[in-house]
C-alpha cells in the first residue's frame, strides 16, 4: 500500500514537472515555426517590394528619357522640313537616332493626314502603310504621347511595340505633322526592370487599360486573361487607378499569393490612370528556404527536452526519497503515535516539515493518552465504529458489565448489532441503530441484558464524525448507566400519591419525581422543562353550572395533558385549578409547542355529560427550563409560576418562558 502510494506520488509529481517544463519548449517549437514562416513571408515580400520599387524607378526614368528624345526630335529643323516630302538630312537624322538605341525599331514622320513622309527604315518593311491620326492624336492629347502596349504584325512576324508621339510644328507654331518613336517592347522593358529569379514570383508591366507584358515568350495580353488572375478580375481593374491595397492577398489554385504593385506617377493620363509595375508572389512555397533553420531549432529543442526529462527524473527520485520515508510512517494502518517519529538530520524545508509532523505526533500522543485516561476513569462505556475499516471497538469496562463477546471487530459481529435488548425495547433499538449508522446524532434509553442476566437501563448516545466531503468516517457513542435513577423513578411512580379526582400526581409526589428527573436530565444532556398551568376564570364553571361540571373540567385538563406529554414526562395537580407538567423535549415537539397544543385542546373543549353543553376553557401557562445548576424542584416550579403570572397580567390564554431578571 505504501509503495503503491509512493509510486503514484512520484508519477503525479513527475507528470507535473514534465508538463511544466516541456510545455514551454513545445510551445516554443510551435511559435518558432510560426515566427519563421511569418519572417520568411515578410522578408520575401519586402525583397519583392524593393525589386518592384527599383524597377518602377528605372522604368519612370526610361519614360522620361523617351519623352525628352521625342520632344527634341519634334523640334529638329530637318525633321520639320521632312514632313511634306523626302529630305535627305531628315532621313539621316532619323537613322542616327535608331542606331543609337537598340530597342528603337523605327522613327516615323507623317503629315496631318497620316501619310508617312520620312522613316528611319522602310516603313513598308514594318507593315506601316500609313498612320492612324485619330489614335496618334488621342495618345498625344490624353496619354502624354504614349500608346498602349500592343501586339503589332510586321512583315516578318508579330512583335510587341510601344509608341511615343509628338506634334511637329512649323515656324509659325502651327501643327504641321507628327513624329512617332516605335519601340520593341521586349527590349525596352526588359532593360528597365530588375529580374526576379526565385521561382516563386512573376513580374508584369501593365498600361492604363490592363494590357500586361511579362516576357518575350508571352508577349502582350490582358491581365484579366492571365490564368492566376481569373478569380480577381475586379481587383485587377483597380490597379491602374491605385485603388487596390498595396499587398493584396489572394489564392490561385492551391497557392497563397500576394500581389504588389507600384504605379508610375509620370504616366498619369487624362483619365487619372497609370502604368504599373506588378509582381505576384507565392508566399507559401518559400517556407522551404528556412527548413534547415527550423529543423535546427526543432533539433535543439528536442535535445533540451531529453536533458530536461533526465534531470526531472533524477530530481523527483532524490526529492521523494525522504518523503517516502515520511509516508511509510504516516501511511501505516493503526499508527502508534506514542512511539512513531520521523528521523530528522538536516535543516531543509522538508526537514522542517518533518519536525512539524513530529510535533503533531507528540500532540496526538498527548491527546490519545488523555482520552485513554478519561475512558479508564469513567464508568460510562465508550464505543467507536470505524466505517471505512468496518470495525467496532468498545472501552475495556464493557467486559465488566456484559457477557457478549464478538468473534471479531467487524461491525456485524459487534455488541452494537447483537446486544440482547429488553423485548419491549427491541423495535425502538433497531430504529436507533439504523439512524445512528446513517449519521444522525441521536440519543435514547434502552434496557440491556448484563453479565448477571438481568436488564439494566442505559442511555445510549451516538454522533457521526465526517470528513471534508461530508462523508461519515466514524460513529462514536457512549452508554450511560441510569438504572438506579430509573429504578428510583419507577419506585416513585409506584408509591406516588395521586390526586383522587384527576389521577395526576399530587404536589408532594410531583416534586419527588421532579427531583429524580433533575438527575436524569443531567445524564441525558437534553432539555427538560416544567410547565405551570392555571385555568382562566375557572370559578365561572362552578357558578354557572355546578361543581360537578367544574370537576369535569379538571379531569379533562389532566387527560389532555397526559395524552400530549406521553412517555416524555408526567403531570401533577398542584392545587385547585393549577397543574404542573415535567416534559422532556423531542425533535417533534418542544415545550412551547406543547403549551400551544394544550391551549388549543382546551379551546376545542368537550361535551359535558352533566349539563349537556359543549364546554370550552382557557388557560395561562408559564415555562421554566431545568438548568445544569438546578437541584431544588421548588425553585424550578416557582420560576414557571412567575412566568405564568406574566401571562395573566398581559391578557391571559397564552404562554410565556421564564427569563432571568
Amino acid at each position: 500500500m505504501i509503495d503503491n502510494t509512493a509510486y503514484k506520488t512520484k508519477l503525479k509529481l513527475l507528470s507535473f514537472f514534465l508538463v511544466v517544463s516541456l510545455l514551454p519548449l513545445i510551445l516554443l517549437g510551435i511559435a518558432s515555426s510560426a515566427i519563421m514562416k511569418k519572417y520568411e513571408k515578410n522578408t520575401s515580400l519586402s525583397s519583392i517590394s524593393n525589386i518592384c520599387s527599383i524597377s518602377s524607378e528605372h522604368l519612370s526614368d526610361r519614360f522620361k528619357s523617351i519623352r525628352s528624345k521625342v520632344d527634341y526630335s519634334a523640334g529638329n529643323e530637318d525633321v520639320k522640313n521632312g514632313v511634306h516630302g523626302l529630305n535627305y538630312n531628315a532621313q539621316m537624322y532619323l537613322k542616327g537616332i535608331c542606331e543609337s538605341e537598340n530597342s528603337l525599331l523605327s522613327v516615323i514622320v507623317c503629315d496631318l493626314n497620316g501619310k508617312i513622309s520620312e522613316t528611319s527604315i522602310d516603313a513598308a518593311a514594318l507593315g506601316f502603310e500609313s498612320m492612324d491620326m485619330a489614335l496618334l492624336e488621342n495618345d498625344i492629347k490624353n496619354n502624354g504621347g504614349f500608346s498602349d502596349l500592343t501586339e503589332f504584325s510586321a512583315h516578318d512576324g508579330s512583335v510587341s511595340v510601344l509608341c511615343c508621339s509628338r506634334y511637329i510644328r512649323n515656324g509659325e507654331g502651327a501643327v504641321d505633322g507628327v513624329i512617332t518613336f516605335v519601340y520593341d517592347t521586349t527590349k525596352l522593358l526588359s532593360a528597365s526592370i530588375v529580374t526576379v529569379d526565385d521561382g516563386l514570383s512573376t513580374m508584369y508591366i501593365a498600361d492604363w487599360n490592363g494590357n500586361g507584358f511579362v516576357s518575350e515568350k508571352s508577349g502582350v495580353k490582358k491581365l484579366s486573361e492571365v490564368a492566376e488572375f481569373k478569380d480577381i478580375k475586379d481587383e485587377i481593374q483597380k490597379l491602374s487607378s491605385g485603388a487596390l491595397e498595396r499587398n493584396f492577398e489572394y489564392e490561385a489554385g492551391d497557392q497563397e499569393k500576394v500581389l504588389q504593385y507600384f504605379n508610375l506617377t509620370d504616366t498619369k493620363n487624362s483619365g487619372g490612370k497609370f502604368w504599373s509595375v506588378i509582381c505576384s508572389t507565392a508566399v507559401g512555397g518559400s517556407v522551404s528556404r528556412y527548413k534547415d533553420i527550423s529543423s535546427s531549432i526543432q533539433s535543439t529543442i528536442f535535445a533540451i527536452s531529453i536533458i530536461d526529462i533526465a534531470l526531472i527524473i533524477m530530481f523527483v527520485i532524490m526529492f521523494l526519497k525522504p518523503i517516502s520515508n515520511t509516508m511509510r510512517i504516516l501511511m501505516v494502518n493503526d499508527i502508534n503515535v506514542s512511539s512513531q517519529r520521523i528521523l530528522v538530520n538536516g535543516s531543509s524545508e522538508l526537514d522542517q516539515l518533518n519536525r512539524q509532523i513530529n510535533t503533531l505526533l507528540d500532540t496526538l500522543s498527548e491527546s490519545e493518552q488523555r482520552y485513554r485516561y478519561i475512558v479508564d476513569m469513567t464508568d460510562n462505556i465508550i464505543f467507536e465504529y470505524s466505517v471505512k475499516k468496518n470495525e467496532v471497538i468498545f472501552s475495556d469496562n464493557y467486559n465488566k458489565k456484559f457477557s457478549y463477546r464478538a468473534n471479531s471487530l467487524k461491525y456485524e459481529d459487534s455488541f452494537f448489532v447483537n446486544a440482547t435488548v429488553y423485548p419491549e425495547d427491541q423495535s425502538a433499538y433497531k430504529n436507533f441503530v439504523e439512524a445512528a449508522t446513517e449519521g444522525q446524532n441521536i440519543q435514547d434509553e434502552f434496557r440491556f441484558k448484563t453479565i448477571y442476566n438481568d436488564y439494566v437501563w442505559y442511555i445510549m448516545r451516538c454522533a457521526a464524525i465526517r470528513d471534508s466531503y461530508n462523508s461519515i468516517i466514524k460513529i462514536v457513542g457512549v452508554m450511560i448507566d441510569i438504572d438506579k435513577t430509573k429504578s428510583r423513578e419507577q419506585k416513585l411512580m409506584d408509591k406516588a400519591s395521586l390526586d383522587p379526582l384527576t389521577q395526576a400526581f399530587n404536589r408532594e409526589s410531583f416534586e419527588l419525581s421532579l427531583n429524580n428527573e433533575i438527575d436524569l436530565s443531567q445524564m441525558r444532556k437534553g432539555k427538560d422543562a416544567v410547565l405551570f398551568i392555571d385555568l382562566d376564570n375557572f370559578k365561572h364553571f362552578n357558578d354557572e353550572y355546578n361543581h360537578t361540571v367544574g370537576d369535569e373540567v379538571l379531569v379533562y385538563t389532566v387527560e389532555l395533558s397526559k395524552k400530549l406529554v406521553g412517555k416524555n414526562g408526567f403531570v401533577g395537580r398542584f392545587g385547585g385549578d393549577e397543574f404542573v407538567i415535567c416534559y422532556r423535549e423531542t425533535d417533534n415537539m418542544d415545550a412551547s409547542a406543547l403549551a400551544q397544543r394544550i391551549i388549543a385542546g382546551l379551546g376545542d373543549g368537550f361535551e359535558s355529560e352533566n349539563c349537556g353543553k359543549h364546554i370550552i376553557m382557557f388557560c395561562s401557562i408559564g415555562i421554566s427550563y431545568i438548568s445544569p445548576e438546578d437541584s431544588d424542584p421548588s425553585v424550578i416550579i416557582e420560576r414557571a409560576d412567575q412566568a405564568m403570572y406574566t401571562v395573566k397580567k398581559s391578557g391571559k390564554s397564552n404562554y410565556a418562558i421564564y427569563k432571568e431578571q
